[in-house]
């Protein structure tokens, strides 16, 4: 049987472990059809010549059959039955580092690790107790510094290495997006204590975006799935962490800046713009309501200003993105006031004489009724009052 079809095969035997009603029927169903993949697993990784004969057809394609196999248990846990089986799981899932140090050159095996880890995180992570959370956060985290351990120094131009780094770095951001969900959906069990987790989700993915950023290449981001899933993580990271966004170093924070910059300008794709305008959203709202002003990323983000004053009037973006633009438009505004009022002076002097004056009225007219206090209800009221804007100076506005 191919080892794809065992992972159905294991999901299916699984779920129908789930519908035994009592305790000591489960525990002897699991011992039949777990215990045989656990001994299988050790068989392999407690083999004191598994470094000399990793790499031999038999021994890399029972390690591929295994771990098609866990995936297809995680695939079958129900709620009633995944604390037991993440209680089966958990020695396994934290040794897996060792498999992806052996394996980081083999990537089938990388792909599958990193898979199980994100099925993991998507399907059964909202189900977990504070220490298995704990306990899974540890794993992810170490997983990714043992990926990251392999990237080091690692470069090759060859469309079929792009290809392959591709669903690494695909699978990677799955899994981090997926931890985050973590603080969205929590159904752990509600008499579950809470713990001072040594690693939180938080963690673990801005450590994995210090690992993602250099990554991020331009040709990595024309392949549509992994470029919709970049900017899908780092919005839902900004909207949930702004604090720990704003506070990144000076480096990680150029980097982000300019793929937000590529996001709105180059890729062309209208999920994204919106995801890059979410993002510089958040992010401008909380820096306005926290006053942060001393930050690199606060002089990084200033040339938004301008970029978005650009796309809208000289009408480079579609007319149904205009509203998400105008109320990212408001939030620069709130908090460059100083520089919007120099682009503005320098947009009124490029017009002909008998234009400046309406073009300096209309502007007027924009913010005179609108405090600048990034609120919700006054980006409302800022992109209707925007939309009447557009509307009275496209008859006579010159943008170069």
């Amino acid at each position: 049987m191919p080892a794809m079809y065992k992972r159905g095969l294991v999901k299916a035997l699984v779920l129908v472990g789930s519908a035994q009603e009592d305790a000591a029927s489960r525990d002897n169903y699991w011992n039949q059809v777990l215990k045989p993949l656990e001994a299988r697993y050790q068989a392999i990784v407690e083999n004191p010549n598994l470094k000399v004969i990793f790499m031999e057809a038999s021994v890399r394609g029972a390690v591929i059959d295994l771990l098609e196999s866990l995936t297809g248990v995680v695939q079958g846990c129900h709620v009633s039955t995944v604390h037991q089986l993440f209680g089966w799981m958990r020695p396994t899932i934290a040794s897996l580092v060792h498999l992806l140090s052996l394996y980081h050159n083999y990537n089938q095996i990388v792909e599958l690790i990193l898979e199980l880890y994100g099925e993991t995180a998507r399907r059964i992570l909202c189900y977990f107790t504070p220490s298995e959370s704990k306990a899974f956060y540890e794993a992810s985290l170490a997983l990714i510094k043992t990926y990251a351990d392999h990237q080091v120094g690692r470069r090759s131009y060859s469309k079929e290495a792009e290809e392959e780094q591709y669903r690494d770095i695909l699978l990677f951001m799955e899994l981090l997006t997926n931890l985050l969900s973590k603080d969205f959906i929590d159904l752990s069990p509600p008499d579950a204590q809470e713990l001072d987790e040594a690693v939180t989700a938080a963690d673990v993915c801005l450590f994995g975006l210090n690992i993602i950023m250099p990554l991020m290449s331009e040709e990595l981001l024309k392949f549509p799935s992994l470029c919709l899933q970049y900017f899908k993580f780092i919005t839902f990271l900004c909207e949930i962490f702004p604090e720990k966004v704003s506070g990144l170093q000076a480096d990680l924070q150029q980097n982000l800046v300019s793929s937000l910059r590529l996001g709105l300008t180059s890729l062309g794709v209208d999920p994204v713009f919106s995801l890059c305008c979410d993002f510089v959203q958040v992010l401008g709202c909380y820096m306005v309501r926290n006053n942060v002003r001393d930050t690199p990323i606060f002089e990084q983000m200033r040339s938004f200003l301008k970029l978005f004053l650009d796309l809208i009037l000289s009408h480079q973006i579609n007319s149904d993105l205009i509203p998400n633009s105008s109320a990212t438009l408001y939030v620069l505004i709130c908090l460059y006031e100083d520089s919007y009022q120099e682009l503005v002076q320098i947009l009124v002097q490029s017009q002909e004489d008998s234009n400046k004056q309406r073009l300096l009225t209309a502007f007027t007219e924009l913010t005179v009724n609108t405090p600048l206090t990034a609120e919700r209800i006054h980006r409302i009221r800022f992109r209707d009052t925007f939309d009447k804007f557009i509307v009275n100076v496209r008859g006579f506005l010159f943008v170069k």
